[in-house]
């Protein structure tokens, strides 16, 4: 159990850095600011180590970074089309920061505030927000709490529970940005993943689900069985070009209220490190980093490039609200949001 200093946001508040880990060589750093995941070092199959997440060197390069690093998105990841909602015949203006969308909660998100540390133990690390009616534009006043921890089987759980005291919208992930050969390792493109769904969304010119739900069978998309993330990422499919690469979300249940499944599993490029995700949210976000510039120094002075890290971010799903026949992200008052997903090596 340890807590260091991870130094200053441009508003002068100080941020902190915690470390969780077992027994086993695996540990966890996490700050209080964005409840941010910013290392995770787990050994491979012969016992080396290494961190497999990319990150910052201090709060700064977080507040610079335009990625979303290992974040906690929240009121809703993914986009918002045209930045406004409805609700019980209300109409909620949000601030457009993607396009002509709200992306990732807006400007003011989840991913840059200050979350209070209520417990750290050696295994968990547990963060509060209280996020006021109007924030950002949502309604209502929402208690929000995110738990990590790690366990002696190699697992790294992480929780979101909330509450509201009106209706609302509520769909929160981690953005955990994946390299399993190392967080400096040059590309997942050789990367095996397995996604357990059948169906992806289909999106527009400006990477919003258009409401068309798509079969992956017979399309670059197939992952229901290990498949290099590079196989077919180069492929002409119009999905793909729209999005320089993967960034979509795959149906893992038709259903809000999911039980815990097995949603996919990815493996590194020598087969070293293997990756289990299970979740209780009805969508998976696949993205490959496409947007990765190499313009940011990352931790170790680490230049970050263009598909070197990818992201699988269990969710509800991008533009939740547009599509009626989408799972809702709808919080309604009083209801408790249960979020939970489990990274586990095997």
């Amino acid at each position: 159990m340890r807590k260091q200093s991870f130094g200053q946001t441009k508003s002068g508040k100080k941020a902190g850095l915690y470390t969780i880990g077992n027994n086993n060589g695996m540990a966890a750093q996490i700050s209080d600011y964005g409840a941010t995941l910013v290392s995770l070092i787990v050994p491979d199959l012969n016992g080396i180590s290494a961190d497999i997440v990319q990150g910052f060197e201090d709060v700064s390069g977080y507040e610079a970074s335009p990625y979303y690093m290992g974040a906690t998105i929240g009121r809703h990841v993914g986009q918002i089309r045209g930045g406004t909602f409805t609700l019980n015949d209300t109409t909620y203006d949000l601030v457009i920061n993607d396009q002509d969308n709200t992306l990732h909660g807006g400007p003011g998100g989840f991913h840059c505030r200050i979350f209070t540390v209520t417990e750290h133990t050696d295994i968990i690390l547990v963060l509060t927000y209280y996020s006021k009616d109007g924030e950002a534009g949502f309604p209502g006043n929402l208690e929000v709490t995110a738990t990590y921890k790690i366990t002696e089987d190699n697992e790294l759980s992480i929780d979101y529970d909330a509450c509201c005291d009106m209706d609302t919208i509520l769909s929160m992930t981690n953005h955990a940005y994946f390299n399993l050969d190392g967080h400096d390792a040059p590309t997942i493109l050789e990367h095996q993943l397995l996604i357990n769904g059948l169906e992806y969304m289909e999106v527009d010119q400006q990477s919003v689900p258009d409401g068309n739900i798509l079969s992956v069978i017979g399309t670059p998309f197939d992952f229901t069985d290990f498949n290099k993330v590079g196989a077919g990422i180069n492929d002409p499919d119009k999905q793909l070009q729209i999005c320089t690469g993967y960034d979509n979300n795959w149906v893992i249940s038709g259903d809000k209220d999911c039980v815990m499944r097995l949603c996919c599993e990815v493996k590194a490029s020598a087969g070293q490190r293997h990756m289990q995700l299970f979740c209780n949210q009805p969508g998976l976000q696949l993205y490959t980093g496409n947007y990765l510039d190499g313009k940011h120094k990352g931790k170790g002075g680490c230049l970050y490039k263009r598909q070197s890290a990818l992201c699988l971010e269990p969710q509800v799903c991008p533009d939740s609200l547009s599509h009626p026949h989408f799972p809702s992200a709808v919080l309604r008052a009083g209801e408790k949001y249960k979020y939970r997903s489990i990274y586990k090596f095997i």
